[in-house]
C-alpha cells in the first residue's frame, strides 16, 4: 500500500486507514461510504448517505476556537420548521494554560446549538448561535417559534430562552430558570437530574422527567412556576412498598386529552398518568415492555405511541386508547443475510440499542435511532405488510436523535461521540485536548431522506460496518476448534488505565511503539516487556471504554448501555454535573445487584440504609429489586450478558477475585501489612452481582490503591494451590489487579509511595501469577488473558483507545508481533470460543476470535519465570519478592523520581477511594511530571504509522495543503 497523505477535511491515522474529522471541518457533502474503525471493532460511515453533509458541533469559543462539543443528545425543530435546536449532555470541560492544566470554568458548560434550516439552509444547516447552559440532559421543547425550553440536568432546573422574533437570525437569551425544588436525587450522594420534556398541546403545561428522582415535575408555562411533583414509584402510586417501578424516567409524551406517558429505563415500562388537572396527577397504569424504555413519539393522530426499547432491540407500538402494547417491531428482522447466520438467526442477540424514535409528518414512516450499532432503522407503518423494517442508514458514532425537516424530505442526525485518534491529537494550530473525553466530538449530519434503491445499499453498509455480513473464515474455525479441544481454563485479568505507548512504546521488537511516550518502560515493567517479547506483542489492541465506568462493562459485557454511556460523560466532567458512577453493581451509588435491604446493608456495613433512610419512600424504595441500568440481557437470560454468566450457562465453573465487590475489613498498616487475610479470617470484599455472590473469594480485595497487587496475588495463589491439590480449577477466573491506576501513595501498605512503584507492583503481581500457572499441572490447558479496563490515563501516538493486552499459555505464538486490529470484544469472543459458551450479544457474535495469536503446529509447551523491578527494593512488596525466592530484574537499579510525600502533595484532595473519582486531566498532568520530570508534556504528533487490518503498515504525514 502506498504512503497516505493527510488532506482536509480528513486525517488518515489510527488503527487502520480511517477518516477523522478535523475540528476545522467545514460542511460539505460526501456521497461516499468512507469507513472509520471504532475502538469497538465496528466501523462507521456517516457520510455514506447520498448528499450527506456533516458539521461538527463547534461553539466557537474565543479561547479555544477548535474545541468541539460532545454528548449531543436531543434535537427539536421549531413549529414553523425554520430553526433546529440541538442540546448536549457531554464531558464538555475545557482546560487552558500551560499543558491545558487550568480549568476554564466559564466555558466548561453544556450547549444548545441553534441552526437556521429555512430555505436554502435546509440542506446545509447554518449555525446561528451556541447557547451556554451550565448543565443539561435530554430535555428540549419548543413553545411556538420564539420560546425554547432546555432541561438543566444536575442544576434541577428548566432553562427558558426567548428571542425577539421568529427570524432564524434573531439572537436567543435566557429569560427564566424554573427551579424544580429537589434537594437530592434518589441514591447515595447523587444530585437530581432533570431530563426529558413534553409540552401540552395548548402550551400551558410543561412536564419534566426527573431522571434521578423517579418523578415528573409539572410546570405552568404562563407563570414559569412549579405546579406539582409526582412520584412514579409503586409505593406512591399504589402503596406497594419495596416494588420497583417508574425509575430512571427518560422521556415524556403528552396527548391532547391530558394523558401522559413516561418511559422508565430501569423498570422496562411506560407509566401512564392523567394530567387533566396538573395540580393533582392521577395514576392510570403501567405498561410492561420487553426491554429498557427510552425515547417515545406519538403518531400524528395520537392514536399510537412508539417506544424505543433497548436491550430487546424493539419498537413497542402502544394503542393510546386501550393503553396496551398492540405490536412489537423487531429491528433485527432486516436482511436475508441475518437469517442465514451460522447461529440460526440473529434475533436472539441484542446490542442495537434503539434510544429515540421519530415519525414522519404523514405518519407512514418511523425512524428508530440505534445507539449500539450506529444506525437508523427505517420502518414502514401500516403498509401492505404491516409495520416492518425497510432498511438501515449508517450514522456517526453513538447516534442519539433524528429530526425531520418540516416537509419530511431532509434528515438531521446527531451523535454523541467520535473516533478520537492519537492522544494528543494532531490538528492544525495545535491540540484541542489531551484527554480521551476531551478528544470526542459530536456532529450534525444532514441528508436527504434516501430513496429505496439507496436504502438497500445503505443497509448493506450497516451490515458491513457491524460485521453482520462477514462469515468466520475456515482457518479461524480450525484454529479455535483446535484450541477449544486443548484449553480447559481461562484466567482473565483486568488492570487499569494504561495506553500501549505508556508501557510498551520502548519494546523495540518491530512493534508500533513511540518510546518518547513511554512512562513505565522495561526497567519498571520487566514482566510485561518479557511476556510481550517472549510470547505475542499485540500492538493494535483497543479498549472501547472511555473510562472505568464503561470500561468495566466492555470487559464483562462487550457492550455498554445507553444510560451508562450518557451518564459517564457527565460523571467524568466532575461533581457539578451530578451524574453517578453507573457501573460494577452500583446505580446511583447503591448496590442494586442485591435485592433486599438486609443484603445491601450487609455488603456495605450499613451504609445503604444510612444513605437512603431519609429519602422519599425510605430505604425499601430506593431502587428496589436487582435491575441494573448498566447490564444488558443475553440470549440465555435477563441481565445475563456477562462472560461469567455465559460460562456458567455452558456448564462451566467460575471464581471471582475482586471484581464487582464492595471492600470491607482492615488491610493493616505500613508497619504491619495484612498479607494473609484468609489466615486472619478478615473478610476483604462483598460481591455486588447476584451471580457472583457465592462465587467470589471474600478474602481478595477489590479496587483499593492502598493495597498492593502483589498482596492480592498471594491470596489468589493460596486458592490456586488448593485447586492444584484437588484438581478442580474453575473453568473461568476473573481476576482484578488495579495498582497500575496508582494513587493513595502515602497510605499504601506495601510502601508503594510513587506511581512508578505501584506500576511495578502491578507488573510483578501479574508476572507472578503467570509464573505460578506456568509451573503448575494446569500449564498445558490454561490460557491467561490480560487487558486494561480502559486506556484513558495516558498518551498514545496511534489512538487514545489503544492499550496493552497480553495472552499467555499453550499454543500462543512465541517472539511474534501481531498487528491485527483486535479489541476487548475480540478477547471476549475468544474466551467464548475457548470455553464453548453462547455469545453474550451482537458484538461478540460477530467479532473475530483472536486466532492470529495461536500456533497450532507447535508442541504447546511454555514456561515463564517472573522478575521484579528493582524499584521495589526496600519496600514491603520487595520483602514479599525476596520471601518468595523471586529475583529482581538484571541491570542498573532504578529508583522513584519522587518520594511518597511529593506524590501525596501533588494529589492533595484527590479521591482514590473508587476508580476515576479524581480530576482526570489534572491527574494525567501530575503523573507525567512526577514520572518524567522536566521532560515536556506530550505534544500533538504530525506523523503517524498506520496499521491496516491485515497488519501491514503505512506512514501518513501531515499535509497543510488545502486540497
Amino acid at each position: 500500500m502506498k504512503n497516505l497523505r493527510l488532506t482536509r477535511p480528513y486525517i488518515t491515522l489510527g488503527l487502520l486507514t480511517v477518516s477523522i474529522l478535523l475540528p476545522t471541518f467545514q460542511a460539505r457533502a460526501e456521497s461516499e461510504s468512507k469507513m472509520e474503525l471504532l475502538p469497538t471493532g465496528q466501523f462507521i460511515s456517516p457520510r455514506a448517505i447520498p448528499g450527506a453533509v456533516q458539521q461538527l458541533l463547534n461553539p466557537h469559543l474565543a479561547a479555544k476556537p477548535q474545541q468541539i462539543a460532545s454528548g449531543a443528545i436531543k434535537s427539536e425543530l421549531s413549529p414553523d420548521g425554520n430553526t433546529l435546536a440541538v442540546i448536549t449532555a457531554g464531558y464538555n470541560t475545557v482546560y487552558t494554560g500551560a499543558n491545558n492544566a487550568t480549568l476554564d470554568a466559564a466555558d466548561s458548560t453544556q450547549y444548545i446549538f441553534i441552526y437556521d434550516v429555512s430555505g436554502a439552509n435546509k440542506a446545509v444547516p447554518k449555525l446561528m448561535q451556541a447557547i451556554h447552559q451550565p448543565n443539561a440532559f435530554d430535555g428540549l421543547a419548543w413553545k411556538g417559534n420564539q420560546i425554547l425550553y432546555g432541561t438543566g440536568g444536575a442544576d434541577d432546573k428548566v432553562y427558558v430562552y426567548g428571542r425577539a422574533s421568529a427570524s432564524p437570525s434573531a439572537q436567543w437569551s435566557q429569560t427564566a430558570a424554573i427551579a424544580l425544588n429537589h434537594t437530592t436525587g434518589i441514591g447515595a450522594g447523587v444530585k437530581p437530574n432533570a431530563g426529558g420534556l413534553a409540552l401540552s398541546a395548548d402550551g400551558r403545561t410543561l412536564v419534566v422527567a426527573n431522571n434521578y428522582n423517579d418523578s415528573i415535575s409539572i410546570i405552568d408555562t404562563s407563570t414559569n412556576t412549579l405546579v406539582s411533583d409526582y412520584d412514579l414509584r409503586p409505593f406512591h402510586t399504589s402503596g406497594q412498598s419495596g416494588v420497583a417501578g417508574g425509575e430512571y424516567p427518560w422521556a415524556v409524551s403528552l396527548k391532547a386529552d391530558g394523558t401522559a406517558f413516561v418511559s422508565s429505563v430501569r423498570d422496562r415500562e411506560v407509566v401512564v398518568l392523567n394530567l387533566a388537572n396538573p395540580n393533582s396527577p392521577q395514576f392510570i397504569k403501567r405498561i410492561a415492555l420487553n426491554g429498557n424504555a427510552y425515547g417515545m413519539a406519538l403518531s400524528p393522530d395520537q392514536s399510537k405511541l412508539y417506544v424505543a426499547v433497548s436491550n430487546a432491540d424493539q419498537i413497542a407500538v402502544i394503542d393510546t386508547a386501550s393503553r396496551n402494547v398492540e405490536q412489537t417491531i423487531d429491528i433485527a428482522a432486516r436482511t436475508e443475510e441475518e437469517h442465514e447466520h451460522r447461529d440460526g438467526g440473529r434475533g436472539k442477540y441484542s446490542g442495537r440499542d434503539p434510544v429515540s424514535v421519530t415519525v414522519s409528518k404523514d405518519g407512514r414512516t418511523l425512524y428508530a435511532v440505534n445507539n449500539g450499532d450506529n444506525s437508523i432503522a427505517v420502518i414502514s407503518l401500516n403498509g401492505e405488510r404491516g409495520c416492518h423494517v425497510d432498511g438501515l442508514i449508517p450514522t456517526a458514532y453513538a447516534p442519539k436523535d433524528i429530526t425531520l425537516s418540516a416537509d419530511s424530505s431532509e434528515m438531521y442526525i446527531i451523535n454523541g461521540k467520535s473516533v478520537t485518534g492519537p492522544n494528543p491529537l494532531y490538528t492544525p494550530g495545535g491540540s484541542t485536548a489531551q484527554y480521551q473525553f476531551g478528544l470526542e466530538k459530536s456532529s450534525l449530519v444532514s441528508a436527504p431522506v434516501p430513496r429505496q434503491d439507496a436504502l438497500e445499499r445503505l443497509t448493506s453498509q450497516v451490515n458491513e460496518n457491524n460485521h453482520y455480513s462477514v462469515r468466520e473464515s475456515e482457518r479461524e474455525r480450525e484454529v479455535m476448534n483446535f484450541m477449544r479441544q486443548r484449553v480447559r481454563h481461562v484466567i482473565y485479568i483486568v488492570k487499569e488505565n494504561r495506553t500501549y505507548d505508556q508501557i510498551l512504546g520502548d519494546l523495540g521488537n518491530g512493534a508500533n511503539g513511540d518510546p518518547t511516550l513511554t512512562m513505565y518502560g522495561k526497567a519498571t515493567t520487566p514482566n510485561f516487556h518479557g511476556i510481550a517479547s517472549n510470547f505475542v506483542t499485540i500492538d493494535n489492541f483497543t479498549d472501547p471504554g472511555d473510562g472505568s465506568m464503561d470500561g468495566w462493562s466492555w470487559v464483562q459485557h462487550a457492550h455498554v448501555t445507553p444510560t451508562e454511556e450518557v451518564s459517564q460523560q457527565e460523571n467524568y466532567a466532575g461533581v457539578k454535573r451530578g451524574m453517578a458512577y453507573e457501573s460494577e453493581g452500583s446505580n446511583r451509588g447503591l448496590p442494586v445487584g442485591l435485592s433486599t435491604t438486609a443484603s445491601r446493608d450487609a455488603a456495605t456495613n450499613g451504609a445503604y440504609t444510612t444513605a437512603t433512610a431519609s429519602l422519599p419512600g425510605g430505604a425499601a424504595n430506593a431502587l428496589p429489586g436487582i435491575a441494573d441500568v448498566s447490564v444488558p440481557d443475553a440470549p440465555f437470560g435477563y441481565q445475563k450478558a456477562n462472560i461469567y454468566d455465559a460460562v456458567l450457562q455452558a456448564g462451566g465453573s467460575v471464581r471471582n477475585y475482586g471484581g464487582m465487590v464492595n471492600n470491607v475489613g482492615s488491610i493493616g498498616t505500613v508497619a504491619n501489612p495484612l498479607l494473609d487475610p484468609a489466615g486472619a479470617n478478615i473478610v476483604q470484599a462483598n460481591p455486588l452481582k447476584p451471580t457472583l455472590v457465592n462465587l467470589t473469594d471474600h478474602y481478595y480485595r477489590g479496587f483499593d490503591q492502598a493495597y498492593p497487587d502483589t498482596f492480592r496475588e498471594l491470596e489468589w495463589n493460596r486458592e490456586f494451590q488448593q485447586y492444584v491439590a484437588n484438581g478442580q480449577l474453575p473453568s473461568f477466573e476473573f481476576v482484578r489487579m488495579g495498582s497500575d491506576h496508582t494513587g493513595s501513595y502515602a497510605t499504601n501498605v506495601g510502601q508503594m509511595g510513587s506511581a512508578e512503584q505501584e506500576q511495578a507492583d502491578n507488573d510483578f503481581a501479574v508476572g507472578k501469577l503467570v509464573e505460578t500457572v506456568a509451573h503448575s499441572p494446569y500449564a498445558a490447558d490454561t490460557l491467561i488473558v490480560v487487558v486494561e479496563d480502559d486506556s484513558q490515563a495516558g498518551s498514545d501516538h496511534v489512538d487514545s483507545h489503544r492499550s496493552t493486552a497480553y495472552v499467555v499459555g499453550p499454543y500462543v505464538k512465541k517472539h511474534a508481533v501481531v498487528s491485527t486490529a483486535y479489541s476487548q470484544v475480540n478477547a471476549l469472543r475468544t474466551i467464548e470460543d475457548l470455553l464453548g459458551t453462547q455469545h453474550i450479544d451482537l458484538n461478540t457474535a460477530y467479532a473475530r476470535p483472536m486466532s492470529d495469536l495461536f500456533d497450532t503446529h507447535s508442541d504447546g509447551r511454555w514456561t515463564y519465570t517472573a522478575v521484579a523491578s528493582t524499584i521495589l527494593e526496600n519496600t514491603n512488596v520487595g520483602k514479599v519478592v525476596n520471601a518468595g525466592g523471586n529475583q529482581f530484574a538484571q541491570g542498573e537499579d532504578i529508583h522513584p523520581l519522587h518520594d511518597a510525600t511529593y506524590w501525596a502533595d501533588a494529589t492533595k484532595g484527590f479521591d482514590f477511594s473508587k476508580e476515576d473519582r479524581i480530576p482526570p486531566d489534572l491527574f494525567n498532568q501530575v503523573l507525567w511530571k512526577g514520572v518524567m520530570g522536566d521532560r515536556p508534556y506530550p505534544q500533538p504528533h504530525s506523523i503517524y504509522t498506520n496499521i491496516t487490518p491485515d497488519g501491514s503498515k503505512t506512514v501518513a504525514a501531515a499535509d497543510d495543503d488545502d486540497d
